[in-house]
């Protein structure tokens, strides 16, 4: 607050007191300012050359305020630089890492079209060749993987697993080319071992039978098909299959078989393998068999031959209608044939018909007057039949006996002609192969006929077999069981084969396998190895308020060779983001043992960070306060606006014949080494004290004989020299200006010399708010560097500003004096932060709330609103954090740190008003409408708005009563009709709409416009 006015009179109070006084000093004179005469000139003059004096009068107030400040040393405050992060890329190719060193200057182009601005980075950095190509999130509690594909428009919630796609899945793959050929209905019969531990194998079938918990499925070429029903007996898993569909042989993870999956539904993991008790296996059996689900009495041969002849299965001849030795008959069946040691039962109905080669002959009878009982008699026909035949198949070489007896040889020797049932049975033998007859491949059994009864007799009649409804079944004894040809495993998104760990039978695996992280991890991964250092990753994130009980705890690893296989081990680093809750780099040194690893179906070099204390995922971390992830920039360092000018000797300047200053050419200064020539000025003993004085900095120049030369020595800065004794090696310099002052001797020490160049500076040169650029405009190197192909600043530079205004000094000055640069009440908590930063529009102190704005004593949160509106929250995280240290420096030590002070963002309160004018006259219509959201938009401006033009404070109320009036006050407005508010709360990118009762709780809310509509309406 400025000091009021002693005189507030202006020139037309001087013309109305004179019009006052005229009539009795002069009558005679008439006073007329609006046609003035001698007289009134005369008096416009002295009233000009009175108000100068009031005007020097009303000043004294401020001259002695100024006074006053000036011998408390209250002095505007310097600019201060712009910082950012710029992201350095190699070239493609590049052979090893590129060292940037600390102080490398970079060129900005500048917004204003004026010079290019310069930086340079503030550490050293490695630039390495290794690309990050994979981020992923993982939860072994919430058995979650996620992958993150973050960018500044659609920025990734780290560590939020209710959201995007799960791409853990947990699968157990079994495959068998034979015994999986199961088109029909079968049942297909798993037994599951643990030898080790019968007593809990017995539960596994219970387990891996719950529908609720697993699915079991098997691969069509229509893709996964699930089993019709899953029962358990122990440990035995029966799955049925009541579909006609096939088994398909496809290929899976590069393997091709014939597949069956069980796979774990989300979140049951705990459920079928709890941790304490996981399910293990070492041996696993299958068989199947066939189901008559649909009563067919069994499965009809996907192909018949008679010969070369193919044949129906529901009604055929075998051997055909005249058969003969050697004819064949070949029954083809993959699914059935296919089940080696199965009993296998053919069915089928067999009878004879009759057929004869020739027509019967019309027996020719020589007739006589006297015949013989014998010349009528009929030539015997003989009926020829398949007496024997020979069963057999194919077993890769040859064809060979089906039966190791004669079982079945008469099977079609003179069958009734009503037909009737027949049954073989037989062991499916082992070595039956796929071979090719009549042009199909396939697995086939053969009869061959061996024998004909009554072949060579004259036009025999044949009874010709003929099998109607041939049917083929399978089946295994309840203790028979093969090992699978394929077992695989899919967990975390990696496959791992099981199939020699099941044949060796003693070694237990897993079935459902958990993550290896025990907490909240999130993964990186690089195409090459990291190695040396220092390597600085920078994390852009969009952090969320929290609170001291929040703040995680980030452990950080990498995958290196161990003992017994691939091991996570510390990895060390320097971590600015304190674990993900604001932008910051992360710095380490790649160790050397780096290894390559296949981790969620990439092999890379991975490194993690590890939430130790699983803050992340608690139940009580709401949604809202996990962090953004808005981008990960290898090769990212930070960059201040400054220029090094090295070895200035500055201009002398004579003030008076005692004193004399220093001038630097560049101005403002950020910071500076000043060096005094002292050379010949000391005696031997002070200069070995000097010398062995390591607080104080010396350069000593000497000659080759070891003689001084020169030497320089480095002073202190001090505000003033009112504590400076006459030895002290002070100087003060106003920043903002570049204006150098030493001690006079008895204040600080005189300079030792009076040479042309007594003294030399090393300083930083800035360019306030200059600094402050957009994104993508550092894009230069003031020199090339070998390998590097591009420089750029990734996000915007802020924190830069301009040396303080005076009138904002004039207003901070009492209060320093008030709060002597500590923070005590809320107040002094407000001006620091506006000490702290220039650019502050608004700032609101909340004690006693934390930083999610919830009751917390010894909390202490700033809403602050930067300068420049939407141009200035780009800014916003250089801001917090410079006031955060700020006013952690200054602070009681029960409260400074940083979880207990917490500078956030305001809540954006959206006002929206609807409302229906009316006017007496059409012509004002549309001015009226056009002045109303004018007049809107104005007051609701949160910088320059409200009644008196200095914008809305933070937490201010607002009442829809208000509008009433000023929306009575446009021009040509009879009345306002209606009129209706609405109101947003814009937060953490959520639009949110409230009541205008709820908006008024909210204390560290501003006021915003929101967009307007209005309905003008004629009287």
């Amino acid at each position: 607050m400025l000091p009021p006015r002693i005189d507030e009179r202006t020139l037309q109070d001087l013309v109305t007191r004179m019009r006052e006084m005229v009539p009795y000093y002069t009558p005679e004179w008439r006073f007329s300012p609006s046609d003035p005469d001698a007289g009134a000139a005369l008096f416009f003059i002295f009233a000009e050359m009175y108000l100068q004096n009031v005007e020097r009068l009303n000043r004294v107030p401020m001259k002695n305020l100024i006074a006053f400040l000036n011998l408390t040393g209250l002095a505007q405050l310097p600019a201060s630089p712009a910082t950012g992060y710029v992201t350095f890329s190699v070239s493609e190719g590049t052979p090893k890492p590129v060292l940037i060193p600390a102080g490398t200057e970079l060129l900005a182009e500048a917004i204003d079209g004026g010079d290019a601005i310069p930086f340079e980075t503030a550490a050293p950095l490695l630039v390495t060749p290794a690309r990050l190509v994979e981020t992923m999130l993982t939860s072994t509690d919430q058995d979650c993987i996620l992958r993150l594909t973050p960018s500044p428009d659609q920025p990734a919630r780290l560590f939020d697993f209710s959201h995007g796609i799960n791409l853990q899945s947990h699968c157990l793959y079994l495959g068998h080319r034979d015994l999986f050929i199961a088109t029909q209905p079968a049942v297909i019969e798993l037994d599951f071992f643990r030898s080790a531990a019968r007593n809990i194998e017995k539960t596994y079938g219970e387990k891996l039978a719950d529908p609720s918990a697993l699915e079991w499925s098997y691969l069509s070429p229509h893709g996964w098909e699930p089993f019709d029903e899953v029962t358990a007996k122990g440990n035995r898993l029966l799955l049925t299959k009541n579909k006609v569909c096939e088994i398909a042989l496809r290929e899976l993870q590069g393997v091709e078989n014939r597949w069956i999956r069980c796979r774990l539904k989300p979140h049951m993991l705990e459920k079928v393998s709890p941790q304490k008790q996981p399910l293990l296996i070492d041996a696993l059996h299958v068989k199947t068999n066939y189901l008559d689900a649909n009563r067919t009495g069994g499965i009809e041969p996907e192909l018949l031959f008679y010969n070369d002849i193919q044949v129906d299965p529901a009604a055929c001849y075998p051997f055909g209608e005249h058969f003969a030795p050697f004819a064949l008959f070949y029954i083809g069946s993959q699914e059935v044939f296919s089940k080696k040691d199965s009993v296998v039962t053919l069915s089928f109905k067999l009878k004879s018909v009759q057929h004869r080669l020739l027509p019967e002959e019309e027996q020719k009878i020589n007739w006589k007057m006297i015949m013989k009982e014998t010349d009528f008699d009929k030539p015997q026909v003989y009926e020829t039949s398949v007496l024997h035949v020979i069963w057999e198949y194919w077993n890769g070489n040859s064809w060979v006996r089906l039966f190791h007896n004669q079982e079945y040889e008469e099977i079609f020797y003179r069958p009734n002609d009503a037909g009737s049932d027949k049954v073989m049975q037989f062991t499916c033998p082992t070595d039956m192969a796929e071979t090719m007859v009549n042009g199909h491949d396939a697995r086939w059994i053969r009869a061959r006929v061996l024998q004909v009864e009554n072949l060579y007799t004259n036009n025999p009649v044949y009874l010709s077999p003929k099998m109607e409804n041939v049917r083929l079944r399978y089946s295994y004894f309840p203790d028979a069981g093969f090992s699978v040809e394929r077992c695989l495993t899919e967990n975390n998104m990696e496959v791992i084969d099981h199939t020699a760990t099941l044949a060796q039978s003693s070694n237990l695996f897993a079935p459902f396998a958990r993550l290896d992280a025990t907490y909240p991890a999130f993964y990186m991964g690089f195409d090459q190895a990291p190695r040396k250092g220092p390597i600085q990753m920078y994390f852009s994130i969009k952090g969320q308020p929290v609170t001291a009980s929040e703040l995680p705890l980030i452990e950080w690893e990498y995958l290196r060779h161990g003992p017994a296989g691939p091991e996570w081990v510390a990895l060390k680093t320097i971590d600015e983001t304190l674990g993900f809750t604001r932008s910051g780099t992360v710095q380490f040194v790649g160790p050397s043992d780096f290894i390559r690893s296949n981790r969620f179906t990439r092999e890379l070099y991975w490194v993690r960070a590890l939430n130790r204390d699983g803050q992340f995922e608690r139940k009580t971390t709401g949604h809202h306060h996990r962090p953004y992830l808005a981008g990960i920039q290898p090769n990212t360092t930070k960059v201040i606006q400054q220029q090094t000018i090295r070895r200035e000797v500055p201009k002398k300047i004579r003030v008076s014949d005692t004193e004399v200053r220093f001038q630097l050419e560049n101005a403002p200064v950020f910071s500076e080494e000043v060096w005094v020539d002292e050379t010949g000025k000391l005696s031997e003993l002070d200069l070995d004290a000097l010398l062995a004085d390591e607080a104080r900095a010396t350069e000593v120049i000497r000659d080759s004989g070891g003689m001084i030369l020169q030497l320089w020595v480095k002073y202190d800065p001090v505000e003033h020299f009112d504590q400076s004794e006459s030895n002290d090696r002070h100087y003060h310099l106003d920043r903002s200006t570049g204006s150098l002052r030493f001690g006079d001797g008895v204040h600080g020490k005189a300079l030792p010399n009076d040479g042309p160049e007594p003294v030399m500076v090393h300083y930083k040169k800035i360019a306030g708010k200059r600094g402050n650029v957009e994104a993508g405009r550092i894009n230069a190197l003031q020199q090339s560097i070998a390998f590097v192909q591009e420089v750029v600043n990734i996000e915007p530079t802020g924190g830069g500003s301009d040396i303080e205004p005076l009138k904002t000094t004039l207003q901070r000055g009492p209060q320093t004096v008030r709060h002597r640069d500590r923070a005590i009440t809320a107040l002094d908590y407000e001006w620091l932060a506006r000490q702290a930063y220039h650019d502050i529009a608004k700032v609101k102190c909340l004690p006693g709330f934390n930083a999610k704005m919830q009751r917390e004593n010894g909390c202490i949160t700033l809403a602050v609103l930067a300068s420049g509106g939407e141009n200035g929250r780009p800014f916003f995280p250089q801001l917090k954090r410079r006031v955060e240290e700020y006013l952690q420096e200054r602070s009681a030590n029960t409260i400074a740190t940083a979880s207990r002070i917490a500078v956030i963002e305001p809540v954006y309160l959206e006002i929206s008003i609807f409302a229906q004018l009316v006017v007496t006259s059409m012509d004002q219509i549309v001015p009226a409408e056009i002045s109303a959201v004018q007049k809107l938009d104005r007051f609701l401006d949160p910088y320059n708005g409200n009644y008196d033009g200095k914008g809305w404070e933070i937490g201010q109320q607002i009442h829809s009563s208000v509008f009433y009036g000023l929306l009575k006050g446009v021009q040509g407005v009879n009345h306002v009709k209606k009129l209706s508010l609405t109101v947003h709360k814009v937060e953490d990118r959520t639009r949110t709409e409230l009541t205008l009762d709820q908006a008024i709780r909210i204390q560290h809310g501003i006021v915003i416009n929101g967009k307007h509509q209005i309905e003008v309406d004629l009287l």
